[in-house]
């Protein structure tokens, strides 16, 4: 059967109501945070306790010059848009999960704390100034309630082994059978090459998230291998997004205005401006700057504003070709093909009926 919203709301976010961000003309899209009117738990994201990434893992180097509005010569932008789509669901199917608000608020930790502890969790115990400044669009006074004494409640560490419980109990209970163990073990060996291969400059929740990677080695996650898929593929998932914030710095869009823009252009009005918690004030002075920047008139986001946002998707795509390791069109579509049986699984188990995907059979 499918999820109430009170289960959801029972496994993450705070209040509100859920959104998803769609990223670029491509499909499904960006899966983010989601949240529920009253009680909402949050679902998360990764944590540890302070742990520098490996030297092995993160390098800085110089990169191939950056594609063309068309990709590489291998590798097309509609194609890392397409795949983009699939591995974020395989990742944020957590956001949506009872299991996750259960193992949280079994460690005391509830309601948006949930969210932002769990995801923020493998930079170690940071302030909430740094969480404010790695998510980039939420409300500083939302973080701020948040994270403040969270990590004095339960270490990073354990919360990342908490969440990746919960992961694991999802996948062996409703992915696994689905895809099989050989395919499984093709997308970790690609997965795996694109990440050792990738420079983590600049992004700092896909370099934490490669810092936890030797705890999968622990007793109770070694061996499985859905998990370490999961988990591999997180780390794709936030350096493309930590790619898409740097782009926003540059534009320049800060937290408020990005999401603004965002909430015009992808959302039912009001759904992403109440989960990301911006006051009156601070929206309506983003309008105001954003009208003096001419992305906005009384219509709402003109066609130069939606030219420039258009260009940031077009720019984050280019630097998403890098994620892939010099792969072509078909290996990537290929590594996009052995995640579809796992996303048909969890959305016929009811993890996406949050964002109008119901359940196809009981769960």
């Amino acid at each position: 059967m499918a999820v109430s919203p009170r289960e959801i709301s029972s496994c993450q976010i705070p209040s509100g109501s859920w959104t998803s961000r769609t990223m670029g003309t491509q499909g499904f899209a960006e899966l983010t945070q989601c949240w529920w009117e009253g009680q909402g738990e949050h679902a998360s994201d990764h944590l540890l306790q302070a742990r520098p990434p490996s030297p092995a893992r993160i390098r800085c180097r110089y990169r191939r010059p950056m594609p063309d509005a068309s990709g590489t010569a291998d590798l097309s932008l509609k194609t890392v848009a397409r795949v983009h789509d699939i591995t974020t669901m395989f990742h944020a199917f957590i956001y949506f999960a009872p299991e996750a608000a259960a193992e949280y608020r079994s460690m005391g930790v509830r309601g948006s704390s949930g969210y932002f502890a769990s995801r923020a969790a493998p930079l170690g115990p940071v302030s909430a100034d740094v969480v404010i400044a790695t998510f980039y669009n939420f409300s500083p006074d939302l973080v701020r309630s948040a994270i403040d004494g969270v990590w004095e409640l339960v270490p990073p560490d354990e919360m990342q082994r908490a969440r990746w419980r919960a992961v694991m109990q999802i996948l062996d209970s409703t992915v696994a059978g689905t895809i099989a163990d050989t395919d499984i073990s093709a997308a970790i060996d690609v997965a795996e090459a694109c990440v050792a291969a990738l420079s983590f400059a600049g992004r700092p929740l896909a370099a934490a998230n490669a810092s936890v990677l030797p705890l999968l080695s622990e007793p109770a996650f070694a061996g499985n291998d859905l998990l370490r898929l999961w988990q591999l593929v997180t780390i794709l998932r936030e350096w493309r997004g930590d790619s898409h914030i740097g782009l926003l710095i540059a534009e320049p869009l800060d937290g408020c205005e990005c999401t603004v823009v965002s909430e015009h252009l992808f959302h039912t009005p009001g759904i992403i401006r109440s989960t990301r918690a911006w006051s009156e004030s601070d929206w309506s002075q983003a309008v105001d700057r954003l009208r003096s920047r001419g992305w906005m008139d009384d219509d709402g986001i003109t066609d130069d504003g939606r030219t420039r946002r258009s260009s940031i998707e077009r720019r984050t795509n280019e630097l998403d070709t890098e994620i892939w390791n010099g792969l072509d069109d078909k290996a990537v579509n290929r590594f996009a093909g052995l995640l579809k049986p796992a996303i048909e699984a969890l959305t016929g188990g009811g993890y996406f009926a949050a964002i109008g995907r119901p359940a196809t059979k009981g769960r």
